[in-house]
Protein backbone atom coordinates (compact mmCIF):
# COMPACT_ATOMS: atom_id res chain seq x y z
CA UNK A 1 0.00 0.00 0.00
CA UNK A 2 2.87 2.16 0.70
CA UNK A 3 4.39 1.77 -2.51
CA UNK A 4 1.08 3.02 -4.46
CA UNK A 5 0.73 5.85 -1.88
CA UNK A 6 4.48 7.38 -3.11
CA UNK A 7 3.73 6.25 -6.51
CA UNK A 8 0.69 8.57 -6.72
CA UNK A 9 2.29 11.56 -4.60
CA UNK A 10 5.30 11.18 -7.26
CA UNK A 11 2.79 11.26 -10.13
CA UNK A 12 0.82 14.07 -8.32
CA UNK A 13 4.28 16.08 -8.19
CA UNK A 14 5.42 15.74 -11.81
CA UNK A 15 1.91 16.51 -13.11
CA UNK A 16 1.83 19.88 -11.00
CA UNK A 17 5.29 20.93 -11.20
CA UNK A 18 4.65 23.55 -14.50
CA UNK A 19 6.76 26.32 -14.98
CA UNK A 20 9.59 25.51 -12.16
CA UNK A 21 10.30 22.32 -14.18
CA UNK A 22 14.53 22.58 -15.18
CA UNK A 23 15.45 21.74 -18.64
CA UNK A 24 18.57 22.50 -20.70
CA UNK A 25 17.32 25.76 -21.23
CA UNK A 26 16.08 26.53 -17.71
CA UNK A 27 17.62 27.50 -14.40
CA UNK A 28 15.69 26.77 -10.87
CA UNK A 29 17.54 28.55 -8.54
CA UNK A 30 16.79 28.74 -4.91
CA UNK A 31 17.42 32.20 -2.75
CA UNK A 32 19.98 31.38 -0.20
CA UNK A 33 20.45 34.88 1.26
CA UNK A 34 19.31 38.20 0.70
CA UNK A 35 21.47 41.07 2.32
CA UNK A 36 21.53 45.00 1.67
CA UNK A 37 23.51 48.17 1.54
CA UNK A 38 24.04 49.90 5.15
CA UNK A 39 24.01 53.40 5.64
CA UNK A 40 28.14 52.31 6.74
CA UNK A 41 28.52 50.94 2.93
CA UNK A 42 28.53 47.31 4.38
CA UNK A 43 26.39 44.87 3.09
CA UNK A 44 24.21 43.41 6.11
CA UNK A 45 21.65 40.70 6.33
CA UNK A 46 18.17 42.19 4.75
CA UNK A 47 15.21 41.71 7.82
CA UNK A 48 12.84 43.60 5.58
CA UNK A 49 10.05 42.52 3.55
CA UNK A 50 12.22 40.55 1.26
CA UNK A 51 13.67 38.26 4.13
CA UNK A 52 10.66 35.53 3.51
CA UNK A 53 12.40 35.16 -0.09
CA UNK A 54 15.11 33.06 1.69
CA UNK A 55 14.78 29.02 0.60
CA UNK A 56 11.99 29.99 -2.25
CA UNK A 57 12.57 29.51 -5.76
CA UNK A 58 12.07 30.58 -9.03
CA UNK A 59 13.55 29.98 -12.83
CA UNK A 60 15.33 31.68 -15.29
CA UNK A 61 14.54 31.18 -18.81
CA UNK A 62 17.94 31.03 -20.31
CA UNK A 63 17.46 31.68 -24.11
CA UNK A 64 14.82 34.70 -23.02
CA UNK A 65 16.07 35.81 -20.09
CA UNK A 66 12.29 35.88 -18.50
CA UNK A 67 11.79 34.87 -14.80
CA UNK A 68 9.36 33.36 -12.86
CA UNK A 69 8.81 33.37 -9.19
CA UNK A 70 9.43 36.27 -6.65
CA UNK A 71 11.34 38.55 -5.83
CA UNK A 72 13.03 38.07 -9.89
CA UNK A 73 9.61 37.57 -11.94
CA UNK A 74 9.31 39.66 -15.11
CA UNK A 75 6.10 39.38 -16.25
CA UNK A 76 4.46 42.86 -16.54
CA UNK A 77 7.61 44.36 -16.84
CA UNK A 78 7.68 46.41 -20.20
CA UNK A 79 10.99 48.08 -20.05
CA UNK A 80 12.47 44.08 -22.16
CA UNK A 81 14.39 41.53 -20.98
CA UNK A 82 17.69 41.43 -22.24
CA UNK A 83 20.03 37.98 -22.24
CA UNK A 84 23.52 39.81 -22.00
CA UNK A 85 25.96 36.90 -21.93
CA UNK A 86 24.69 32.88 -22.12
CA UNK A 87 27.91 32.34 -20.32
CA UNK A 88 29.85 28.89 -20.95
CA UNK A 89 33.91 28.75 -21.70
CA UNK A 90 34.54 31.05 -19.09
CA UNK A 91 31.82 33.24 -18.67
CA UNK A 92 28.60 33.67 -16.56
CA UNK A 93 25.19 33.93 -17.48
CA UNK A 94 24.13 37.78 -17.40
CA UNK A 95 20.45 38.75 -17.78
CA UNK A 96 19.17 42.39 -17.31
CA UNK A 97 15.37 43.45 -17.15
CA UNK A 98 14.52 47.25 -17.17
CA UNK A 99 10.91 48.37 -16.07
CA UNK A 100 8.49 50.93 -18.13
CA UNK A 101 8.64 54.12 -16.79
CA UNK A 102 8.04 56.67 -15.52
CA UNK A 103 10.26 55.15 -12.75
CA UNK A 104 12.21 52.96 -13.47
CA UNK A 105 13.69 49.62 -11.98
CA UNK A 106 16.21 47.68 -13.05
CA UNK A 107 17.08 44.09 -12.70
CA UNK A 108 20.22 41.54 -12.74
CA UNK A 109 21.27 38.52 -12.34
CA UNK A 110 24.52 36.63 -12.77
CA UNK A 111 25.15 33.08 -12.97
CA UNK A 112 28.46 31.30 -12.58
CA UNK A 113 27.47 28.98 -15.74
CA UNK A 114 31.07 28.01 -16.33
CA UNK A 115 31.63 26.89 -12.42
CA UNK A 116 32.27 22.89 -12.95
CA UNK A 117 29.40 20.41 -11.97
CA UNK A 118 25.40 20.95 -12.08
CA UNK A 119 24.94 23.35 -9.13
CA UNK A 120 25.50 27.33 -10.28
CA UNK A 121 26.20 29.74 -7.72
CA UNK A 122 24.22 32.97 -8.92
CA UNK A 123 23.34 36.52 -7.34
CA UNK A 124 21.00 38.77 -8.33
CA UNK A 125 18.99 42.39 -7.81
CA UNK A 126 15.08 42.58 -7.52
CA UNK A 127 13.86 45.63 -8.16
CA UNK A 128 14.68 47.08 -5.10
CA UNK A 129 18.03 47.72 -2.73
CA UNK A 130 18.50 44.15 -1.77
CA UNK A 131 20.87 41.46 -3.00
CA UNK A 132 19.64 38.07 -3.38
CA UNK A 133 22.03 34.60 -3.84
CA UNK A 134 22.11 30.77 -3.72
CA UNK A 135 22.12 28.25 -6.10
CA UNK A 136 20.77 27.41 -9.63
CA UNK A 137 20.64 23.82 -11.18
Amino acid sequence: MKSYIALFAASLMCSLSGPVQAGPNTYMCKILQAVELSDSGHFVEHTGIWRWTIGESFTVNRNTGEMIGLPFSTEDWLGGVNVIDRGGDGNSYKALVISGGPNIAVKYIYVTEFQEGMVKSFWGSGDNAVIFSGTCI
